[in-house]
């Protein structure tokens, strides 16, 4: 099972399943686990149409199109999303798809390269420095924390993936800490950026965050969601830095905070990945008659996906909004008027079908957000 939910071990998804992506690692791959006499195995790659450029690498380098080692007449995402690797016979070393669930293989995590660093957190080249171990006041508000970890050559911690959102989940396993500032301002209406200047390219803000604060905190005990917070409440706060970084040494020049593209409804886009919101056409106006739109929602690796409504208002038994699992199965039709409900999925798609029907205009359709978990 790709999900490596069947396994009696404890896995941590800020490790990935081994991704090749070269011909050089898949050949010496192929030989390492020959070696041991594993037949098969997963390797961390999750295509979304027998396209290889629509085949995503686990680790976030991005799609397969530059390097694949794919049998002939593969992928085929109808026998499955998830891909596998022979390490013996005629198949050795070339990739295969399969069923993510149903299927068990022997698989090898990978973690990424890192600099060293006397610091106790090292993860991905930086260091990740807890309040309450490097601070005289584990807890305090926004501008002095991020006075703090200035002190420390650091910043309030920006994150850019789901695996470094783990990853910092990780470091409060123990600690009686249930949320940590981060460092995310927001203007009105919502903008958030990181007060590092790098790229917002990963988002995980709750759609249920109900607060009208500036900054935010991060839940690293339940979901990993952010939420909005007043500034001035004292918090436990987390810093980051790169690794072997010296506080004497000059400063990195800023880089040039990009915003990231935009689709404004999603209606009828290939795919949506991690986090984000889906609407129906014209949304808060009326959508048009007749429209159908389909929402394909996908995550990466063993993940899942939540989805949050935020309101629906279609013409009763006319207007609909199907909600599907991963497998097919349907988990909602919504229709008429529906408030703020919450479906999630049991594998790493989940697809939403908007039908507008022939009659009934006036009506705004549906707002929903999404995120992986």
């Amino acid at each position: 099972m790709h999900s490596f939910q069947s396994f009696s071990i404890t896995f941590l998804s800020f490790l990935v399943v081994f991704s090749v992506s070269d011909p050089i690692c898949n050949n010496g791959f192929t030989l390492v686990n020959s070696a041991k006499c594993l037949k098969l195995f997963w390797i961390g790659v999750y295509c979304l149409t027998n396209d290889p450029s629509t085949c995503y690498f686990d680790d976030d380098l991005g799609t397969a199109s530059s390097y694949n080692n794919f049998a002939k007449g593969f992928p085929v995402v109808d026998l499955g999303g998830c891909v596998y690797s022979a390490a013996a016979g005629t198949l050795a070393g070339q990739w295969i798809s399969a069923e993510c669930e149903d299927v068990e293989m022997a698989y090898v995590c990978e973690i990424p390269t890192t600099k060293t660093d006397s610091c106790a957190h090292n993860y991905n080249g930086y260091c990740y420095l807890m309040s309450h171990e490097n601070s005289t006041s584990p807890t305090m508000p926004f501008t002095s924390a991020e006075d703090s970890c200035h002190q420390n050559c650091a910043e309030l911690v920006s994150i850019h993936s789901r695996r470094e959102l783990t990853y910092i989940q990780s470091l409060y396993s123990t600690p009686n800490i249930s949320a940590v500032l981060i460092g995310a301002l927001t203007t009105s209406p919502l903008t958030p950026y990181w007060v590092d200047q790098s790229r917002w390219d990963y988002g995980h803000v709750s759609p249920r965050s109900g607060s009208t604060g500036s900054c935010f905190q991060m839940a690293v005990k339940t979901d990993g969601t952010w939420y909005q917070v007043d500034c001035k409440t004292s918090q436990y706060f987390l810093c980051k830095r790169p690794t072997g970084v010296t506080c004497n040494s000059t400063p990195a020049p800023p880089v040039i905070v990009t915003p990231a593209p935009t689709n404004p409804t999603g209606c009828n886009s290939t795919s949506l990945f991690d986090s984000g919101r889906i609407t129906s056409p014209n949304y808060p106006s009326a959508y048009p008659i007749p429209s159908l739109c389909n929402y394909r929602l996908s995550t990466l690796g063993a993940y899942r996906i939540g989805l949050y409504f935020t309101g629906v208002s279609t013409y009763t038994n006319y207007g609909y909004v199907y909600v599907y699992d991963s497998n097919g199965a349907r988990l909602a039709a919504l229709t008429g008027s529906a408030g703020a409900n919450t479906y999630y999925s049991t594998a790493n798609t989940m697809t939403v079908t908007f039908t507008s029907g022939t009659y009934g205009s006036g009506y705004s359709g549906f707002a929903a957000n999404f995120l992986s978990f």
